[in-house]
């Protein structure tokens, strides 16, 4: 079922019909799969108006004190997504909630700070009748306050469908290839839809894993997604766009991942880990990204308290939770492309000035500096991307907990990334994953028990590569360059 509303535009152009139309799922397959059917005849569907509105109620899920996850928001519900034209595919994004937990990041502190360091921003929900009786001052969980009766604002799916807070998030966010490809005519793709995966693990989806009172946050139940999105049908307009369309070139995100071994006392403390990755094999790949997710259920996931129990009242996610890039001790970084090394020496983020079975010294924070180079902007402040041991001077408990307790940790401790560029075209692909051993021992380490760096780890591996589409007589080709 769908509803449209019809708009005007006028400018340099002839009008044009603006339809926004309002899309349910075909089917939304035990709430784990919906998919969006985009078959009206003779229209040209806009990419930059297309957003995917989603949300959903929890047991003990209570107002003002359970949230959508820190840094994806509502996002952090899709596991995948994909944009098919019948069988083939046009976009898609796997792995999807890590990464939009670093778009979450992956802005300056200023634009960081306006939205609450959340995709759940005020002006990115409808709120879904919030029940009245709310409309006291709140401070929420980043420190900001909201007034008025929407206590649902920041993003909190609350204990019903009635409470819920429905989030919405451009589709251009998940699926960088809609970035360039920005109109959709059906004349030349006629079985256009969008299939959503959803995942059930609470710790992507929620920031709080227990309300105030200590009760476990379950039976978290998602609403019936909607999917918003604009058209034309102006025949003119639609046959002008579809001539500039001989061939688009647009970038996608793509994804592999490697298993990295628990990290134990042998060698020093110290290992290696040497990966092929092949997923990318004959691909022109541009920037790469790696994502450290945690595999244990609460190590790395859950904030701790002082004597490194799990937190509770609320149990409450170390960063993005189980999206999260977990923090490593002296991680390195290398890649070998195609026989020769992308950085010198040891790899990326190496200090010479430590001997190589030392816990201490971070160089100059070359990961982060690159990254940022990399990938644009990140909310993570200098040394926030170390377990705390690394850091000069801040390698004693006391210490760490004085500058990372309480909100500022939540914020910018327990989260790294590494990002650098490789352009150029892969035949072969190694990563040289290299990272130290942390004894136990610091059980009064502030928010991240402090053996949660050695678990066994899956490495995401990103990778921006571009595509071209290419339309001619009516039919099209999707390729890589």
């Amino acid at each position: 079922m769908s509803s449209t509303m019809n708009f005007s535009q006028s400018g340099n152009v002839a009008p044009a019909s603006s339809t926004i139309n309002i899309i349910d799922p075909v089917f939304f397959a035990n709430k784990t799969r919906a998919e969006f059917r985009l078959n009206h005849e003779d229209v040209a569907y806009l990419s930059s108006g297309c957003y995917l509105c989603l949300g959903g109620f929890g047991t003990n899920a209570v107002l003002n004190q359970v949230n959508y996850n820190r840094r994806a928001g509502v996002a952090g519900m899709v596991s995948s997504i994909q944009l098919l034209n019948g069988g083939d595919v046009l976009a898609q994004l796997e792995s999807a909630g890590s990464w939009m937990a670093f778009k979450g990041i992956n802005k300056d502190n200023a634009d960081a700070f306006s939205k609450q360091m959340s995709a759940c921003s005020a002006g990115g929900l409808m709120n879904w009748g919030i029940i009245a009786g709310h409309e006291e001052i709140i401070a929420d969980a980043d420190g900001a306050n909201s007034t008025g009766a929407n206590i649902g604002m920041r993003g909190q799916p609350g204990i019903s469908e009635d409470q819920s807070s429905l989030g919405y998030v451009a589709i251009t966010e998940f699926l960088k290839e809609l970035e360039t490809l920005r109109v959709l005519p059906t004349s030349i793709f006629p079985n256009l839809r969008l299939v959503v995966q959803f995942t059930s693990q609470l710790t992507a989806i929620l920031q709080q894993q227990s309300n105030t009172a200590g009760d476990v946050v379950s039976g978290f139940t998602k609403v019936r997604p909607i999917l918003v999105v604009e058209s034309i049908s102006n025949p003119e307009v639609i046959s002008s766009i579809i001539s500039g369309m001989s061939a688009t070139r647009m970038n996608c995100i793509e994804s592999d991942q490697f298993v990295v071994p628990e990290q134990t006392d042998a060698n020093n403390g110290r290992r290696r880990h040497q990966q092929q990755i092949r997923g990318f094999n004959s691909k022109i790949v541009n920037r790469i990204l790696l994502v450290n997710q945690p595999t244990s259920a609460t190590l790395g996931v859950i904030q701790r308290n002082a004597d490194g129990s799990i937190t509770d009242s609320p149990s409450i996610a170390l960063d993005s939770g189980s999206l999260n890039s977990l923090v490593q001790n002296r991680l390195t970084i290398n890649a070998r492309v195609n026989g020769a090394n992308i950085f010198q020496g040891q790899g990326l983020g190496y200090d010479d000035t430590q001997p190589v079975d030392s816990q201490l010294g971070a160089g100059k924070n070359h990961r982060l500096g690159c990254l940022t180079d990399t990938w644009g902007d990140v909310a993570i402040c200098a040394g926030g991307n170390s377990c705390g041991l690394v850091v000069p001077l801040l390698n004693t408990p006391a210490t760490i907990n004085h500058l990372i307790a309480h909100k500022m940790g939540a914020f910018f401790y327990g989260s790294d990334y590494t990002g650098f560029r490789i352009m150029d075209r892969i035949s072969h692909l190694e990563i040289d994953y290299g990272r130290s051993f942390v004894a136990g021992g610091l059980a009064d380490r502030a928010i991240m028990e402090s053996t949660a760096p050695n678990q066994q780890l899956n490495v995401l591996v990103y990778a921006e590569i571009p595509k071209v589409l290419q339309i001619s007589g009516g039919s099209y080709r999707v390729a890589y360059l």
